[in-house]
């Protein structure tokens, strides 16, 4: 079994949450306990990938109990509530239950706290892989970027607990779209800066440029009012879809955009100030729908055509990343070569999602 404690990497000593060094030294469980037990033995093996630079792949194997790495205890007690309050959601969610607007923004910030956890932690495990040095850590994530969620029913069967799409070279590079399954859910959670923004009718930068590897923008706009698909990718339809953009607090200094976040479309949306979040958005045959905090977010009711093997929906996850990545290589094309590495390694997560 794999003892994260006694990997040798220099990311090892630093607080998930703050990325400073623990104080009064703690450990974080990513997957939080209250979620091991409602999926299963608290005390049952996960696999989690394999032992890349052992020759033999040997399996990669964890106690469910043991998956957690540093914190501060501060920094951890810190997010305590959120997780008390995301298990009475996920509870009622799983029982057929409907969230508020308000809690529905609080369920993101616990799938950002999630995400960014899972690409800290597998970066300690995966230390053979040529990953990236953490440049953020989860408190500079939590609710700063647009991010959706969208829900699909799982096998009615099926009790456990499924992180696709979170330990991969891709992911590594990119942690901005991973499935996690719950018993009988699967969630999809996406998050980007501009993911939604355009399409939602809120400011976004018209003029876009790349060099040298690093993104310029400028010219903000909006066309105040939302269209359809406000994803670019066409997601299978979900039972839940919940949407939300982040205004960009940094370009609040640019007068115009500044100018179009005070328009009545845009403020009219914004969760209380100095709040850069927008309401939770859904959309339906009635086009798009703003809810208000209190709003409860109601399900779609899916015909039988709109329902697809749970295997189709891990698939097209990885059909989003390929898709992601040709965008990436249009744009960076001075790192069109790692980003075929990537595609290739893409490619082969597609044909095991089949099996899942």
């Amino acid at each position: 079994m794999v003892d994260v404690e006694a990997l040798p990497t220099k990311s090892e000593k630093m607080c998930i949450f703050c990325g400073k060094p623990p104080t009064i030294k703690n450990k974080e469980h990513v997957i939080p306990k209250w979620l091991i037990a409602l999926t299963g033995d608290p005390k049952r093996l996960w696999h989690l990938g394999v032992e890349t630079s052992d020759p033999n792949r040997k399996p990669r194997n964890f106690s469910a109990q043991q998956f957690q790495f540093p914190a501060c205890t501060d920094c951890n007690e810190r997010y305590s509530n959120l997780e008390g309050r995301t298990k009475g959601y996920m509870v009622r969610l799983l029982a057929g239950g409907n969230l508020t607007g308000a809690e529905w923004d609080d369920l993101l910030d616990w799938f950002d706290k999630v995400r960014i956890g899972l690409w800290l932690g597998n970066m300690l495990l995966n230390k053979d892989w040529p990953t990236p040095a953490p440049k953020f850590y989860i408190d500079e994530r939590l609710g700063k970027k647009d991010r959706c969620v969208l829900v699909y029913p799982n096998r009615p069967d099926f009790r456990g607990l499924v992180m696709s799409g979170a330990s991969d070279p891709v992911f590594m590079h990119k942690p901005s779209s991973f499935i996690l399954a719950i018993n009988g859910l699967i969630f999809l959670n996406l998050s980007s800066e501009l993911l939604l923004s355009q399409n939602m009718g809120f400011p976004y930068p018209k003029d876009v440029s790349h060099r040298d590897g690093r993104v310029y923008i400028d010219n903000y706009v909006a066309s105040s009012e939302p269209k359809l698909p406000v994803l670019e990718f066409p997601f299978h339809q979900p039972q839940i879809g919940v949407y939300q953009s982040i205004l960009i607090e940094a370009a609040m200094d640019d007068e115009n955009y500044a100018a179009l976040i005070e328009s009545e479309y845009t403020a009219s949306k914004i969760i209380g100030r100095p709040s850069m979040k927008t309401q939770i958005c859904t959309f339906g045959d009635g086009g798009a729908k703003f809810h208000t905090p209190s709003e409860e977010v109601e399900k779609l009711r899916l015909s039988e055509k709109d329902l697809k093997p749970s295997s189709e929906y891990y698939s097209q996850l990885y059909r989003y990343r390929q898709y992601d990545l040709d965008v990436a290589k249009a744009h960076f094309p001075d790192n069109r070569k790692f980003l075929e590495f990537l595609n290739q390694y893409n490619l082969g997560a597609i044909e095991q999602a089949h099996e899942l």
